[in-house]
């Protein structure tokens, strides 16, 4: 299996499961929002543009391709730009609740398989003080995650709750993941699995 991501945080998940794969970095150009896809789309889009690049190199490996979103409102929000850039985000997370969509694309050319979906978790965030947005920002590296934080890192100081999987959150929905995987281990009997 090949996963289609330079995302450390999908590699260790994906690693938690047991699941052999090797990593092949497609590099394509994204959708972003304005391109007449919406915004809930987007993910699930952008995770079939990186697995069809590199499921047509390699047409008998499975190829696995993700890509997560954070949507607040009617405004997607990616990675922050500058330290600036992370405040502003969190001030606007800040009380409020948001979507993060996870949008997977699992292609495996040789048999045909082409599965396109996408979760939806929904964070609901506490009310941050400007300290607390600096203490976060101090613990965690929000430089390249969407949204400037990581749920998984320090996530008690900023997250009230949520409601859907948590892995979602992370980079990669692992339960109807790991159940498709199984599925096509007995009908393929391809050994994915450690």
């Amino acid at each position: 299996m090949i996963l289609a991501s330079r995302s450390p945080r999908r590699r260790e998940l994906l690693s938690s499961c047991g699941v052999e794969f090797s990593i092949f970095d497609a590099d394509v150009d994204e959708l972003s929002p304005g391109m007449g896809v919406a915004l809930a789309d987007l993910p699930q889009h952008n995770a079939a543009l990186k697995a069809r690049k590199v499921a047509d190199l390699f047409p008998q490996e499975i190829v696995l391709a993700a890509d997560t979103m954070v949507i607040c409102g009617a405004e997607a929000l990616g990675k922050p730009a500058s330290d600036a850039d992370a405040v502003e985000m969190l001030q606007m997370l800040s009380g409020k609740s948001h979507d993060v969509v996870t949008g997977v694309a699992l292609i495996w050319h040789e048999k045909g398989i082409c599965e396109l979906w996408s979760e939806t978790t929904r964070v609901c965030f506490k009310e941050l003080t400007p300290e607390t947005i600096r203490e976060y920002m101090r613990l965690v590296d929000v430089s390249d995650k969407a949204g400037a934080y990581a749920i998984q890192e320090h996530g008690d100081l900023i997250v009230a709750s949520w409601h859907g999987e948590l892995e979602n959150v992370i980079g990669l929905p692992l339960v109807k993941l790991q159940k498709r995987l199984k599925e096509l281990i007995q009908d393929y009997g391809k050994d994915l699995f450690e």
